[in-house]
């Protein structure tokens, strides 16, 4: 199909350029397989609408939507200094402050009033193909836009092998893996709320696309009184897809001699090593994006404690290492 042969070399493209701007310095920030995850990266800053020249989510290289006959999934940074309908913090869909940098996403997730129904979606190319029979962590934010009439409580992620395409802006009729609560509205206007969920792979998933792929009669939408805008519309940040199967070396038992508590873990967390002899502890901190946060060298000690409090709430990953192996664990912050 000439649109699909198309669309990938256009993300192939833009993919090399996107991960020459936003490389990370260790192999531990590549856990993500989501490239420019933070929608930072662009190959022009979006000014202007309307939709005939807008382009769109397609500006944050290389993300792209399935809805090819023209781009209406946006695209906001603060590099809008002109008009700032697509700018951060202030745009056309309201206001909010990046979750990180000065870019994200935003989309339709219901718009009963102008088709049945009527939908929007991101896409992205994996980094790497998923691994069969490997658990994947998938991690999104979102934030409801105040210029919004009614909201939702359906935002999924669709994991696939290959490309999804579609020649109009109707639902998407695919069952995602990866869902927000049923029943649970989004509607928080001020916060960043995390989608998350877990994922064991069959093999060969390459793309991801998020958007609301229930039918209207199974999301539920909320008016409100935010917004006169009459669709529910939402901001999306920090895009994550890790391998969070456990990794290491296994002839330690590093991971069966280490003791975490509490976890969940508001403040300070215990480390507690039952038999171990080595002589140090290497400590690693990271993210849902793969970021590393916290780095920490321990010698002899049997029971360590690691300020967490002042780490924002979400997942982490704290990887292990001592003089015969390694061990990472999830950590979550409340």
């Amino acid at each position: 199909m000439v649109f699909t042969d198309n669309i990938l070399k256009h993300i192939r493209q833009f993919y090399l350029l996107g991960m020459l701007l936003f490389s990370f310095s260790t192999v531990e920030a590549q856990l993500n397989l989501v490239p420019n995850p933070s929608f930072e990266v662009y190959d022009s800053c979006p000014y202007s609408i309307p939709a005939t020249i807008y382009k769109g989510i397609e500006y944050a290289v290389p993300w792209f939507q399935p809805n090819i006959i023209d781009n209406s999934t946006d695209y906001f940074n603060a590099c809008d200094t002109n008009n700032y309908l697509c700018g951060t913090p202030t745009n056309y869909e309201g206001f909010q402050t990046a979750r990180t940098g000065v870019g994200y996403g935003g989309f339709v997730s219901g718009f009963i009033t102008l088709f049945d129904p009527y939908r929007e979606y991101l896409e992205i190319e994996f980094t790497d193909t998923l691994t069969n029979g490997h658990k994947y962590c998938v991690s999104f934010y979102v934030s409801y836009a105040n210029n919004s009439d009614r909201s939702t409580d359906n935002i999924s992620a669709y994991l696939s092998t290959n490309i999804i395409v579609t020649n109009d802006y109707l639902r998407l009729n695919y069952v995602p893996q990866i869902n927000s609560p049923v029943g649970v509205v989004i509607d928080d206007t001020l916060n960043w709320v995390q989608v998350y969920g877990e994922y064991i792979a069959t093999g060969g998933e390459r793309f991801m696309t998020i958007g609301n792929f229930s039918t209207d009669s199974n999301t539920t939408l909320v008016f409100n009184n935010y917004g006169t805008h009459p669709y529910a519309y939402y901001y999306i940040d920090d895009v994550s897809v890790i391998d969070c199967t456990t990794t290491g070396i296994p002839d330690s038992n590093l991971g069966n001699d280490l003791e975490l508590y509490p976890n969940p873990v508001a403040d300070i967390l215990n480390l507690k090593f039952e038999n171990t002899s080595t002589s140090f502890h290497d400590l690693s901190l990271s993210d849902l994006t793969g970021k590393i946060i916290l780095q920490k060298h321990f010698s002899s000690e049997k029971e360590i404690q690691l300020n967490l409090s002042e780490f924002p709430p979400g997942m982490y990953f704290l990887r292990v290492e001592d003089g015969s192996g390694c061990t990472t664990k999830k950590i979550i912050k409340v």
